[in-house]
């Protein structure tokens, strides 16, 4: 049977066992019965709270004089509340500079059924370089989470409930809430913590549940649909989330826009409230991390439901008779607004995506292997393992050097990252260190290809090249696996279907063929990227990988894996295209 039919076959087997499977593996999300405790939630006190911290303390970023003003004003507030406000203190490289007064913010009201066990409520009080007064983001979220500070401190809850704000969440990627979820004595006895970032301005029409993790993690479904089930219990505003495909990319990507990503990061269980507009797009674009956020656009009547379906949330977790044994469990994919499939089965679905791929690649490979004399075999295996080994390391080696670039001046020292949307340094590229890092790349790959590379093997042996790619993409999909199934799927299975039908014939219309299946195979990772660009106001694209890169907010491993594929593309491009 040719590597064809073995492909097709197998592709249908696994098109009909995934969709039985499927089928069979859907699950109806159940909902916890909510609080059913008066809420007491003061709209027009959290706005006034919104207004005095915008206005009193405009510019707070983070290394600023308002920035402390303003941390003692929030702990003035949490003393007027009967409360004995605490501080953790922590460091972060910002702009080259060491600070070592960050400071996060926190008090705690005991329980008196459940105390180990610990309810967190939170909001960061900084701003980023680009707004002044931030008054949506996220004023009006330290407004909530001293409201609900209040409304607790005047009865005894079943938890111990801690509120929290954070410092330094729009620089170094969360750098407070990830300080705290580290370093707090007892962050193994949070069972949820609720962030909220932020209130909708103007006229507040949805809230928006988000769920990702940073770099790892993502909300366990009970809390999702507590968080959800909270919101649509008092009205006003629709529950919405993201399932589905965008939860799929949300998985796979794990880049998250606020703290909670942070916590879950840390295996605590936690998710993000934002409020949004019916034109989302246009609040981001007018308001979000601009001058124009400031507290004239937030509306009284924005807090009720907001504010009301961050209390019933709190509430409902402080009443349970019991947390969920299973409560930091992340595994499913939920694909709709009341069905979701078991984490093992989707990563079984994920496998059977693969499964044709690698059956085609193992045939393919046994079929070259007895077509082709074995010396031939092994001069091209040589050969080819060479030009892989030689671009891969040059690759590798300019990744190196891009991690050096802030420990050598060449870039701005960030402790992980820069700063969050619309920072000014996201639309600045730095040429001179993206031109230094593609020098050393070309340089090294210059030296190495003179130093060890033999002459490209001859047209005939096009045929044992590509099977030699395929199986190397194999390996490349068997190590993202390791690393994130969801990744693995979204970025990798193009390539894997679209490269193995590449002609190996070197006709005009061939090369042209396979320079468009090469592009075919990049269209997932090119189409997330204009996404996020689009959605999330990161700048130019490149500069934003290419930061990521280099401050670690994408992983070595990421970093390393991208490589892989890239040398892969490279290869098959030198071969069946030029």
């Amino acid at each position: 049977m040719t590597p064809w039919k073995i492909l097709i076959r197998s592709a249908m087997i696994c098109l009909l066992v995934g969709t039985v499977l499927f089928g069979l593996a859907l699950r109806k999300t159940d909902s916890l019965p909510l609080s059913g405790v008066p809420l007491k939630f003061d709209a027009m006190r959290a706005h006034a709270n919104m207004k005095l911290l915008a206005k009193k303390f405009p510019g707070r970023v983070t290394w600023s004089d308002n920035r402390r003003r303003a941390g003692d004003w929030l702990k003035a507030e949490f003393t007027k509340l009967g409360y004995t406000p605490q501080s953790m203190t922590f460091s972060e490289v910002i702009e080259g500079k060491q600070y070592t007064d960050l400071e996060n913010i926190y008090v705690e009201k005991r329980g008196t059924k459940h105390p180990d066990e610990i309810v967190v409520a939170m909001a960061h009080y900084d701003v980023t370089d680009t707004t002044l007064e931030g008054a949506m983001d996220d004023a009006s979220g330290v407004a909530v989470v001293l409201e609900l500070a209040r409304i607790f401190s005047k009865e005894n809850s079943d938890r111990t409930l801690l509120f929290l704000l954070t410092d330094s969440e729009e620089f170094g990627a969360f750098w407070g809430a990830r300080a705290f979820a580290k370093n707090f004595d007892r962050a193994d006895k949070i069972v949820a913590a609720e962030n909220f970032d932020f209130v909708g301005p103007d006229h507040q029409t949805r809230i928006l549940t988000l769920c990702s993790g940073l770099k790892n993690g993502y909300t366990p479904l009970w809390l999702r649909e507590i968080a959800l089930d909270s919101v649509r219990s008092v009205g006003g505003v629709k529950a919405i989330d993201f399932d589905n495909i965008v939860e799929f990319i949300e998985r796979a990507v794990q880049i998250p826009p606020a703290d909670h990503g942070a916590f879950l990061a840390e295996g605590i269980p936690a998710f993000n409230y934002v409020g949004q507009t019916d034109h989302f797009s246009n609040e981001m674009a007018r308001y979000h991390h601009t001058p124009g956020d400031v507290a004239e656009i937030m509306r009284p009547e924005s807090f009720i439901s907001y504010g009301r379906a961050a209390e019933r949330v709190m509430r409902t977790i402080d009443t349970l008779v019991r947390i969920p044994e299973d409560f930091r469990n992340n595994s499913y994919w939920k694909i709709s607004s009341h069905l979701y499939v078991d984490g093992w089965v989707v990563t079984l679905l994920h496998i059977l995506g693969f499964i044709p791929f690698l059956a085609y690649c193992i045939s393919k490979f046994q079929t070259t292997l007895y077509t082709r004399k074995r010396e031939m075999l092994l001069v091209v295996l040589k050969n080819e393992t060479k030009n892989i080994g030689i671009l891969l390391a040059s690759l590798l080696l300019g990744y190196g050097i891009m991690r050096l670039l802030p420990s050598l001046s060449i870039v701005t020292q960030y402790e992980v990252f820069p700063a969050t949307q619309k920072s000014v340094i996201l639309s600045n590229p730095n040429l001179m260190a993206i031109l230094l890092v593609v020098g050393s790349i070309l340089g090294v790959y210059l030296v190495f290809k003179r130093t060890f590379q033999t002459p490209e093997d001859l047209l005939e042996h096009s045929e044992i090249r590509h099977a030699l790619h395929a199986v190397f993409l194999a390996l490349i999909i068997f190590l993202a696996f390791l690393k994130n199934s969801y990744l693995a799927v979204l970025l990798l299975l193009p390539p894997a279907y679209f490269w193995v039908i590449i002609r190996t014939r070197k006709k005009a219309e061939d090369r042209i063929f396979n320079f468009l299946l090469l592009l075919g195979g990049a269209i997932t990772f090119i189409t997330t990227a204009v996404v996020l660009t689009t959605i999330f106001h990161i700048g130019v694209i490149y500069w934003y990988l290419f930061l990521s890169a280099t401050y670690g907010l994408i992983s070595a491993y990421t970093v390393v894996l991208f490589f892989m594929v890239l040398t892969v593309m490279i290869r098959l491009f030198r071969s069946f295209v030029m």
